[in-house]
């Protein structure tokens, strides 16, 4: 393990294409700084500030901070739009207990982040609780937005704590259901009947969109309660239980849709919100990690830069999945443009990047790499910074 200060990276790929000499003394290269938060430690627009402050003088630093759904994504798009605004409004937590919410407003379109209203994060681990965690926090939000004149809404879904369907939400905005009990607050379990119409005449006027962070589909093996419940504190009891009634949701659910419920790409993002969304509501499921692309100009940008830095909390083979770092890789590979990770921690099979810098070489333990981060960053920065100059020397 490398002392603070020492220049240490992973080697993926030699950087020999890639290297460039400088003639003139005048000339500044281009670094496209665009990473992802790394979870509980640092945030997007934090590790480009770190970047700037460092590379500006040697280097012109263009930073796009960026979000693909998850915690503070609705903050980095909004900031991408004309003239955002923070709004705020009484909302309650992944356990329904009262807490202050915050969404994104520019002109007539809220962006609306479930992961700061009811996600995980709202919660301490000892709290996790499937049977219990819902999205009513996400209904109250888009009550108000569209309440104060909102007429489109832009819904960012990663890091929820619940495997509701998101009937929590729907039921707050006007979802009529009937359950055979009401032991538990997620509206999944034991559900009988649903009725949208009501629901459906009150949005009719109001276009939704909705940002994911991973593709898969609602119920099954691959689906939301195999794959995540898991992390949402769920026993392996309780995982096989929820998928029961994600199934017999999406039979309910068949009945208001033209199309495939089973199979929905994005269907299982977030408990299953996003397939209720889309049947209900018409919502467009889409990428986060796409529309960040789209809305920030990133593709403008890149064409203006030589070389990119990028990364997220975990580098893994996850990470070439519609992730921020492995969509922005190849982006750079198809412009034979050099693309450096930064992360918390990596693990082999990351071979598109150029090289990885890992925060976890510069703390004594990957605990102090995440609650200290701010202690070890600079060093990384400064070490990317001695490999940027044997690029560009």
């Amino acid at each position: 393990m490398a002392g603070k200060g020492s220049f240490c990276f992973t080697t993926i790929r030699a950087p020999s294409a890639y290297c460039l000499s400088i003639m003139s003394d005048s000339f500044k290269p281009t670094v496209l700084v665009a990473p992802n938060a790394f979870k509980d430690s640092l945030t997007a627009p934090q590790i480009c500030d770190y970047f700037n402050s460092l590379l500006s003088g040697r280097y012109r630093v263009i930073s796009l901070p960026a979000g693909d759904g998850g915690d503070g994504t609705a903050e980095i798009i909004a900031s991408y739009f004309p003239l955002p605004r923070p709004v705020y409004f009484p909302a309650v937590d992944a356990l329904e207990r009262p807490v202050r919410g915050t969404y994104y407003r520019s002109g007539k379109t809220a962006i609306i982040e479930l992961a700061g209203i009811c996600g995980l994060k709202t919660l301490k681990i000892q709290e996790y609780d499937v049977l219990n965690a819902n999205t009513t926090g996400v209904g109250k939000a888009v009550n108000h937005a569209v309440t104060n004149g909102v007429n489109e809404i832009l819904l960012c879904v990663g890091g929820s704590a619940s495997i509701d369907g998101g009937l929590g939400a729907l039921t707050e905005m006007g979802l009529k259901i009937t359950k055979s009990h009401d032991k538990y607050r997620n509206h999944i379990i034991d559900l009988k009947q649903i009725d949208p119409s009501d629901l459906k005449v009150k949005f009719k006027d109001v276009k939704f969109t909705i940002l994911c962070d991973v593709e898969n589909p609602l119920y099954g093996k691959t689906g939301a309660a195999y794959v995540f419940a898991p992390q949402k504190g769920a026993s392996p009891q309780q995982v096989i239980q929820l998928d029961t009634y994600l199934k017999r949701y999406a039979s309910l659910l068949t009945g208001y849709s033209n199309a495939a419920v089973a199979g929905l790409k994005y269907g299982g993002a977030a408990g299953g919100i996003t397939t209720a969304f889309a049947v209900f509501l018409g919502a467009r499921l889409i990428s986060g990690s796409e529309y960040y692309l789209q809305v920030s100009g990133f593709e403008k940008h890149l064409r203006e830069s030589h070389v990119v830095i990028t990364g997220e909390g975990r580098i893994d083979r996850q990470s070439l999945y519609g992730k921020i770092p492995g969509v922005i890789a190849d982006k750079c590979r198809q412009r034979h443009i050099p693309v450096i990770a930064v992360a918390g921690i990596s693990e082999p099979g990351a071979e598109i990047f150029d090289r990885i810098f890992r925060l976890i070489d510069y703390a004594p333990c990957l605990q102090a790499s995440i609650q200290q981060a701010q202690c070890y960053f600079p060093a990384l920065c400064r070490d990317v910074k001695k490999y940027l100059d044997t690029l560009f020397r």
